[in-house]
């Protein structure tokens, strides 16, 4: 059950189940480990579904949403969402203001030296145009030379710009490439006009094409993990014990059926993959 909705400074959070849920259970993760004692925070931006979102209600929903609350459950705490765009997420945790990234994050070698990263789904990119549009893009040398939009400081936006630098490095044109703070405003561009693609998360592209509002022109590039991250590696070891225990009594493989995701393959484990922070 959600309770009532709280304002962190600009951004709203959501608690996921009671204190009393827990009073039977003993928390597996320590009050001095934690930013706020008695809760463990995580950001979530609900701009992606069916990843997170905000249903008609105004309540978040998707799988991340449901995957805290279990976690909250495993390890006998509540669990507090808090809403933000991506780009403030890293310097939040950073700075002490969350215990841990909730929204899907990509992972990459650069970030996994930032934060302790927990890889535990897989997604990729898709390609979108206007569901009226008649700009034809077959494969990823189409993009170059047109006018694209992408989510700011994400995989995606990082995964045009290296191959819109490698077309320019052999002599031929750039991408130019408009970054907006969430995928509803990277939607809502394309919708105008004011680009002629967009690139998103596949899942989210998903979503869109059931609903009519986007073509997906172009799917499946970039495969790669996305993870959860946490600035503590206590914490960090907490949560990867409970995911494991998800994975091994079937509850984790249930949750990706349920929204249509592709969870992590069952030979590579959940673990923390990268360095960590120095």
């Amino acid at each position: 059950m959600f309770s009532t909705l709280l304002r962190l400074g600009a951004a709203a959070a959501l608690v996921l189940s009671s204190a009393t849920a827990h009073a039977a259970c003993t928390p597996a993760i320590a009050d001095s480990d934690l930013i706020a004692p008695g809760k463990l925070q995580l950001s979530i931006n609900p701009t992606n579904p069916p990843q997170q979102f905000v249903d008609k209600d105004g309540q978040l929903q998707g799988l991340n949403v449901e995957l805290a609350a279990e976690l909250g459950k495993r390890l006998c705490l509540p669990v507090e969402l808090v809403r933000m765009d991506f780009p403030a997420m890293i310097p939040a945790m950073n700075a002490g203001r969350i215990d841990g990234i909730n929204t899907g994050m990509f992972w990459t070698e650069e970030r996994s030296k930032l934060m302790y990263m927990v890889p535990s789904s897989m997604q990729a990119i898709s390609v979108v145009v206007a569901p009226d549009s008649g700009t034809k893009i077959a494969t990823e040398a189409d993009l170059i030379g047109k006018t694209s939009a992408v989510e700011v400081s994400t995989y995606q936006m990082n995964w045009l710009k290296k191959l819109s630098d490698a077309n320019v490095a052999k002599g031929g044109p750039a991408i130019e490439m408009r970054t907006f703070p969430t995928a509803t405003n990277v939607v809502s561009a394309l919708l105008a006009g004011q680009v002629e693609n967009a690139l998103l998360v596949d899942s989210v592209a998903r979503d869109l094409v059931s609903r009519g509002r986007v073509k997906e022109v172009l799917s499946g590039l970039g495969v790669a993990r996305t993870a959860m991250a946490f600035r503590s590696k206590t914490v960090t070891d907490a949560v990867v014990k409970a995911l494991n225990e998800m994975r091994s009594d079937g509850s984790y493989q249930r949750l990706f059926d349920k929204f249509g995701l592709t969870p992590l393959p069952a030979d590579q484990p959940i673990a923390i993959a990268g360095s960590g922070p120095a």
